[in-house]
Parts: C-alpha cells; sequence; structure tokens
C-alpha cells in the first residue's frame, strides 16, 4: 500500500466529512481548571506537575498568513511552520514562547486548519535551547476519532502501569488566531528527552505507513527520529524474523527486551487497540533501541482502543478475521511468532492476566469518572468543530464500565479452554518432629483451582490435603514433600512436587540446669517438652528430694543457702527408650536484693518535718538514718525528720538499709535538700494599752508567740524612732502631744526568719 497515497485520500475523505468551515472567533477561551490533586502526576521532571489528566491547560497558537496558508495547502508538510503560543497552566501562570515551529500530524486524523487539526509543537525550532516546563516538544491530538475523549489518557496509564515505556497526558484547550479550536488530548512527545527518564536510547524509529512491520518486507516504513543513521540494530532485529520456533525466541530474546515486547502485545490485546503494534494495522507505535542494544516498542495513538464492536476485541492469540478486513490480514510478526512459540505463547497469556490485575489496582472506572467531571461540561459541551455532544461523550466514557468485565470474562472464557499450567512451589517451616510444614503455592491463572497432597516417601498420607502439614513422631527419619495440584474441569491438570525435606527427631539433651544460682532467682530446668515429647521434672537439695518441687523452674529459698541443687529429667519421646538423667549440682548463693527507689516528701525548713517514700521489697527488713551535709544525725532513725535551726543551710539525707535472710544486704541514699529558714507560727500584730496623755505611761502588748522567740523593742512619733525608748513600756511627754505614737517589735528564733511587725498608731493628747 502506498502509504502517501492513502494518507492522502484518507485526509480527503476526512475533510469532506467534516466540511470546510471558516475560522470562528474565540469570545474567551476556556478557562483552565481541574481537580485539584497531583495523584496522577508522575516522574519527577519538570514537566511532571504539567501532565496531570484531571487538570486542564490553555494553549493559544498565533500563526502569521503565510503560516496559515502551508499548512492549509500542504497539511502533509514536515516542516515546522511560524507560531507564537501562551500556555496557560492549571495554577493559572502564563508562559508565552514566541517564535516555535508548528506543524500539522496525523494520518487519518489529519486535515487542513480548517477542521479540527492535531498538531506538533516545537518551542526549539527557531530558538535554540527555547523550552517550556523543560520541554522542547508537544503534541496535541484532536481526539475527533475518540467520541469518549479519555481513550488515550486511559490506555496510556495502563501501558505505564505495566511498566511500559508510554507518554504521559493532560488536556488542553486550544485556541488558534483568535478561534477555538476545542478540547486536545496534549501528550507528551516521543524524543530523547522523555525516553531518558526510562532508558539511554540509542536509536528511535516511528513507523511512518500502516503494515509497518520488522519485515524485509516493510523494512522502508521507519524513520530515524534519533540517533545516526547506521540502522545495524534494526536490521538485526528484521532479520530474525525469518526464523521460527526456538531459533526464533533465541535470537530475538538477544536483539529484542522481550517482556517489555510481551506486555506491550498483552496490553494491545487486553485494551484491544486494533490501530496499535500488534493487530493487523501495526500502526502508530515507535521502535527504540537503548544502550544494551535492545529493543522495545512504545504505543502512540491510542483513539482506537476500548472499541465497542465485538469484531474489534481482539482474540487472545491473534486469532480470526481481523476488524474492518485491514490489509493483509496478518498480526504482526512478533505476535504470529510468538503464538507459535509454546514458552513464549506461554508467558504473552501469563501477561494479559497480569494486564487484567493492572486494570483493577487503577481503578478506571473511578479515574475516568474523575476526568469526565472535569472535560464534560465545561469543554466537550463548548466544542464547536467535533463531538460536541456531552450526552454522546458520556456514553462512550460509561462503555468502559462494561468493556473491562467483558474483557475479562472473555479472557475466562479463553483460560478454561488452555490447559492449566504447574503452579510455584516451595515449603516453608523446620522439619522436626512436632513442628508444622507449610506448603506455599500460587498460579497466574485465576481459572485453575489448587489441591493439596502430603506424601510421605513419596506416598500419600492419608487426610493430609490442606496447605499445612504438622510432623509426627511415625514422620523421623522420612522424606516428606508436597504435591499441588493445577486442575481446570474435565482438562488434564499440571501438577508441581516440592522438593522432599528429610524429618529429624533429635533426641533431647540429658538434664541440665540455667539460671543465676542464688537465693530468689529462677533456675530454669531443661530439656524443655514438645508436641511429641514430655519431660517430667524432680528437684533435690543436698541430694534429697524438694517435697512438691515438680515443674520445669524451681527458685530457691533462704533455706537452699550454701545447699547444692539438682535435677532429675524424666523423658519420654518417641522412636527412643525412657531416658532419666540428673544435671550437674549448683550451689546456691546469697540473693541479691533490689534497690529501692528512694526519695524525700516534704519541704527542708526549720520546723517542718520531711518524710521518706520507699518501696520495700516484700519480705525485706528495712532501717533508717536521716544525715546532715552527709553525718549522721544521732537518734534520727524513723522514716520522718523534724528540720532543726542547728540544720540551716546543711544538706538534708535520708538512707535505707535492706537486710532478708539469705539475701545481700543493700543500701540507697536520697536526694539532698538543702535546709532553709523556716518561718514562726504564731505571729500576732503588737498593740498598745493605756492612756496617750502626757506623763502618762503606755505599755506594748505582744500577743502569743511561738516559745523560744526573743523580742527587742521600738517607740516611734511620727513613725520616726524615738531615742531610747527601747523598753516594752513608754512614758508620754510632752513632745507627743498631738502626735502619732508607734510600737515596734522585732522578733528573733534560731532557725526562723525575723520578724518585724509595728501596732497601729495611736494619738497622743
Amino acid at each position: 500500500m502506498g502509504s502517501v497515497r492513502t494518507r492522502l485520500l484518507l485526509s480527503t475523505l476526512l475533510v469532506l466529512c467534516l466540511g470546510a468551515t471558516s475560522t470562528q472567533s474565540a469570545i474567551a477561551a476556556q478557562p483552565v481548571s481541574g481537580i485539584s490533586t497531583t495523584a496522577y502526576n508522575e516522574g519527577t521532571d519538570q514537566a511532571a506537575v504539567f501532565y496531570n489528566p484531571v487538570v486542564v491547560s490553555n494553549v493559544n497558537l498565533t500563526l502569521p498568513q503565510a503560516s496559515v496558508d502551508t499548512l492549509n495547502n500542504d497539511p502533509y508538510t514536515s516542516v515546522y511552520q511560524t507560531a507564537n503560543v501562551s500556555i496557560t497552566t492549571a495554577d493559572g501562570k502564563v508562559t508565552t514562547l514566541n517564535n516555535i515551529g508548528v506543524r500539522l500530524k496525523g494520518q487519518a486524523t489529519r486535515t487542513n486548519l480548517y477542521g479540527k487539526a492535531p498538531m506538533k509543537l516545537k518551542f526549539d525550532a527557531f530558538v535554540p535551547g527555547q523550552k517550556f516546563l523543560g520541554l522542547t516538544r508537544m503534541t496535541l491530538n484532536s481526539m475527533v476519532q475518540d467520541p469518549s475523549f479519555i481513550r488515550e489518557d486511559t490506555s496510556y496509564r495502563i501501558y505505564r502501569a505495566m511498566g511500559l515505556v508510554a507518554p504521559r497526558t493532560t488536556y488542553s484547550w486550544v485556541t488558534l488566531n483568535n478561534a477555538d479550536f476545542g478540547l486536545y488530548m496534549n501528550v507528551e512527545s516521543i524524543d530523547a528527552q522523555m525516553l531518558k527518564r526510562w532508558l539511554n536510547p540509542v536509536h528511535v524509529y516511528s513507523s511512518n505507513c500502516y503494515l509497518a512491520d520488522l519485515t524485509y518486507y516493510q523494512s522502508g516504513c521507519y524513520d530515524t527520529n534519533y540517533g545516526d543513521s547506521n540502522r545495524t540494530d534494526l536490521n538485526a532485529a528484521i532479520a530474525v524474523s525469518v526464523l521460527n520456533g526456538e531459533q526464533w525466541w533465541t535470537a530475538v530474546n538477544k536483539i529484542a527486551d522481550m517482556n517489555s515486547v510481551i506486555n506491550l502485545m498483552a496490553t494491545d490485546i487486553y485494551t484491544s487497540n486494533w490501530d496499535g503494534y500488534t493487530d493487523v494495522v501495526q500502526n502508530n507505535y515507535y521502535i527504540v533501541f537503548d544502550d544494551t542494544g535492545k529493543l522495545r516498542i512504545i504505543p502512540w495513538g491510542q483513539d482506537g482502543t476500548f472499541p465497542m464492536q465485538e469484531d474489534a476485541q481482539l482474540d487472545w492469540l491473534g486469532r480470526g478475521p481481523a476488524f474492518r478486513n485491514f490489509g493483509n490480514q496478518e498480526r504482526s510478526i512478533m505476535l504470529r511468532k510468538c503464538v507459535a512459540y509454546t514458552p513464549c505463547q506461554a508467558q504473552l497469556v501469563r501477561a494479559q492476566v497480569a494486564v487484567k490485575n493492572k486494570v483493577a489496582e487503577l481503578n478506571i472506572p473511578g479515574f475516568k469518572n474523575k476526568v469526565a467531571s472535569v472535560i464534560n461540561n465545561a469543554y466537550i459541551a463548548k466544542e464547536t468543530r467535533s463531538n460536541p455532544d456531552v450526552g454522546s461523550a458520556a456514553f462512550w466514557q460509561n462503555w468502559l464500565d462494561l468493556f473491562f468485565p467483558q474483557r475479562t470474562q472473555a479472557l475466562t472464557v479463553f483460560l478454561n479452554t488452555r490447559n492449566p499450567e504447574a503452579p510455584t512451589l516451595s515449603i516453608n517451616g523446620p522439619s522436626t518432629v512436632g513442628s508444622t510444614l507449610k506448603a506455599v503455592a500460587s498460579t497466574w491463572d485465576y481459572t485453575a483451582t489448587l489441591g493439596y497432597q502430603w506424601l510421605k516417601n513419596s506416598q500419600p498420607i492419608a487426610n493430609a490435603t490442606g496447605t499445612d502439614y504438622t510432623l509426627s513422631s511415625g514422620d523421623a527419619n522420612s522424606l516428606i514433600s508436597v504435591r499441588v495440584t493445577s486442575s481446570k474441569g474435565s482438562l488434564p491438570s499440571a501438577s508441581t512436587t516440592s522438593v522432599a525435606v528429610l524429618v529429624s527427631n533429635p533426641q533431647l539433651p540429658s538434664a541440665s540446669i540455667t539460671g543465676d544460682a542464688r537465693v530468689g532467682a529462677t533456675l530454669i530446668g531443661n530439656p524443655i517438652a514438645n508436641g511429641t515429647t514430655s519431660v517430667s521434672y524432680k528437684w533435690y537439695r543436698d541430694g534429697k528430694l524438694i517435697s512438691g518441687s515438680t515443674g520445669a523452674t524451681y527458685i530457691p529459698t533462704s533455706s537452699d543457702l550454701q545447699k547444692s541443687i539438682s535435677l532429675v529429667t524424666t523423658v519420654t519421646q518417641p522412636g527412643y527408650p525412657l531416658v532419666v538423667s540428673s544435671s550437674s549440682a549448683r550451689l546456691i548463693g546469697l540473693g541479691v536484693l533490689t534497690k529501692p527507689d528512694l526519695s524525700l516528701a516534704g519541704v527542708a525548713a526549720t520546723g517542718n518535718t520531711l518524710l521518706i517514700n520507699a518501696q520495700i521489697p516484700v519480705g525485706a527488713k528495712a532501717t533508717y538514718q536521716w544525715l546532715r551535709d552527709g553525718q549522721l544525725i544521732t537518734g534520727s532513725t524513723r522514716t520522718d525528720y523534724k528540720v532543726k535551726a542547728t540544720d540551716l543551710n546543711t544538706v538534708i539525707t535520708a538512707k535505707i538499709n535492706l537486710t532478708r535472710t539469705g539475701y545481700s544486704p543493700t543500701s540507697a541514699t536520697s536526694a539532698g535538700l538543702r535546709a532553709v529558714a523556716g518561718e514562726l507560727i504564731k505571729s500576732p500584730t503588737p498593740t498598745i494599752s493605756g492612756i496617750a496623755s502626757v506623763n502618762k505611761t503606755l505599755s506594748g502588748q505582744l500577743g502569743s508567740w511561738d516559745s523560744g522567740v526573743k523580742f527587742t523593742y521600738q517607740w516611734l512619733r511620727n513613725g520616726v524612732e524615738i531615742s531610747g525608748a527601747v523598753a516594752k513600756t513608754y512614758r508620754v511627754t510632752s513632745a507627743d502631744k498631738d502626735k502619732q505614737l508607734t510600737f515596734k517589735i522585732r522578733a528573733v528564733k534560731d532557725g526562723y526568719k525575723t520578724v518585724v511587725l509595728s501596732s497601729n498608731p495611736i494619738q497622743a493628747n
């Protein structure tokens, strides 16, 4: 088929279908919008924030008339035309780039500028180094063949989830010379910059015609997009196409990353991408060779995925007639060779199940609904050049809710025609009597049922058909394995038998004692009984049986101090005679008392009482001693202590001594408290008695004070001390007439704060 002639014919038909419409002015470009989430952003590069399928940016193009005329007259030109662009991202930031390159793209979707033209932008076409968020290129797909508006972002998401090199996507509302061109799928361009996020590319080739395949016949269908003109790697891949079976498989694994290729074909098939590499169209893809020399296939142009037509939903092994009776009716050479070679075919089917599982993990219905909530009413409803019907778009979007269950059902039907494969299998657990072995088996084929049978010396063990098996004494010295069978109805089953393990039943050791041989510590008797073996214990003191001590542990008491403790065990173990053995004796030493946590409660002021807080171990006897600056305070051996005047400015601590029969004594000293002056308890305000007249005598009244307080006195006239008036009484003089007289006292007691108090003044007359 002549590719250029075909493309021109398809373009002409498309233009006739769309009609030549005049340029419509954009009253106002649609605002950027979307869901505020980074959940769908991928990558760590600058552009990762841009490629978010639940946001919409604005791409406003301005083309001079010369560029418009060239693109209208020759839509298939590969020469970039001059333009300016203003890009508004979802955060409202506007970036303007001048003198960029624009050209049209596509095959069946390509049209001139009077239609909704798919476009490629090249930011550095005329200005070296000019970029947008680190990008040098931008691809704008018109989605005129995708009435759902979601096929590309949904399918690319699945390809990437399968570990395949595939572009990221977002949405852009495009205007050109003030005319609304509508909603576009903004697809990450396949170039060295994009590929380096995944691998180190050496050569990149794109298909430039339908039926482009790695065969000699179609070898001219590839353009070199990146790398030098040496096509040795591509020619080597084409040369493999003449081989078959094991020869082909060996050779193709040398020139291709077949895990990646098989995953791509499986994803093509599950999504029914009839317009991609795998099916008969062999269209819309790139080939990349990395620095290891291995080939990978990159999907491109996904508007043919998720078809509603039953005959467009691809067969799992590429059988049957092609959709639309296209071309030579042959699927891609890679698929044909793979399904013809059993190991490759099995890997392909496993990959198809993996795609099904990935689709379920991705929650495609939920993702699709989020995208639809952003684009349907706000953008699709505003379309004027294609697919303006929101109801139609929603219909096709909701088709995905049915498509994936149908594909899974179809895959299930297909798998039920295939013989099950043997499961993978391993055994976990110790191979000793009394232990449990666990069979760990799995199969990728979800239509198969797994059955278990444990074997002893290769013979089935009655009723041992679960995932676990507990080894009994009868299994000792036998080889135990498990056979897991994968079954599907009447189809031949497939089994895997694990490597057998030799069951050991090691004889339990003789009696022994572990643990600290001290009063109050725990001695542990060995050996320990298990599920199949019983052990009885008898403890002895200096060779005499200790009554009632028949447990696996023994705690020595004070009566055991400096005595020898030994143990006799009787072991009843399947496969061995009864064994009675004695341990070596352990001499019991003094126990260790736990040091108590010791603290003081109270304020260390003269006259106050301090208390000892301490947790005394059960059975221990405690004695106490108070200390002043580390020296014993004679007679202070109670749990409380009243601070004295002699303690002033010293540090008070308390010491506790613990003793217990059979234990080493221990002691602890508290943190110290510095003693400070106390407060007098009784300190009444003084008063004046008597008549305040000249030649009359006044008396100062002290009231009731603490014992031991010493006083000095001072009389004041109008607040000024009266010289010599330092007695408890005072004779009023003529100098006091019409003055205020006050009686002041000073109270002093050792170890206490000095108190100075004054009476209320009285008027002398």
